[in-house]
């Protein structure tokens, strides 16, 4: 804002920087939110802004958003979706101009002339966390997809190519290659054809521990 305010001295300037700064001041952008609640079947939630505006000098806590778009990464045909519980932190930004036609018909004709407004925020779970609060036992060498919060459940891949499935019994690459490998090294018995049963060894014994080999070669 220029010049100096007061009874006498407000120019033309001055009152056009101050209507200007106090629009732009007045604009909303994107903010950071807090999951309250999440209806998985619209995929909308109510969301606690994070943002504290500042009014007579003090932050004041926002109101609640209720029935905001939460937006997910999907395409035409795939999509990835997520338990989205209260706590969560997302990113809220407004759209340009009212988005009332667009969610209702699917109509990007504007419903009215609102613009930048907290009615029609919408919600990225990407985005919205604090730097001080990074997410811990992040991968830097392979691509993690995780299944908590912790990390320890999910699935890893790295550049050249081997994986890495860990659920709550363990790698299912190691279980699966210490499988084979316990049928091959054992000469397992094979009983079929009549009702006695007879017995058979396990001839195949070096393919499958090939097929292990390739298994075991692939788990991280």
């Amino acid at each position: 804002m220029v010049g100096y305010l007061g009874k006498r001295t407000n120019q033309q300037r001055d009152i056009t920087g101050q209507q200007a700064q106090s629009e732009r001041e007045a604009m909303w952008g994107p903010i950071p939110g807090e999951i309250v609640s999440f209806d998985a079947a619209a995929q909308t939630a109510t969301v606690r802004p994070l943002y504290k505006p500042i009014h007579n000098g003090q932050p004041v806590e926002m109101p609640h958003l209720f029935e905001v778009p939460v937006d997910l990464p999907r395409t035409a045909n795939a999509s990835i979706t997520f338990p989205i519980p209260a706590g969560t932190r997302v990113m809220l930004a407004p759209m340009m101009r009212s988005m009332d036609n667009y969610d209702a018909d699917d109509d990007g004709a504007p419903f009215d002339g609102r613009s930048f407004h907290l009615a029609d925020m919408r919600a990225t779970i990407t985005g919205g966390d604090s730097v001080s609060s990074p997410l811990a036992n992040v991968d830097a060498m392979n691509t993690h997809i995780r299944f908590n919060a912790e990390g320890t459940f999910g699935m890893r891949g790295s550049p050249d190519g081997k994986f890495k499935w860990e659920g709550s019994e363990g790698n299912l690459y190691d279980i699966i290659a210490t499988f084979m490998e316990l049928v091959a090294a054992d000469e397992l018995q094979i009983n079929y054809g009549s009702s006695q049963g007879t017995g058979h060894r396990l001839f195949n014994r070096a393919a499958l521990m090939e097929l292990a080999a390739k298994v075991r070669a692939m788990a991280l």
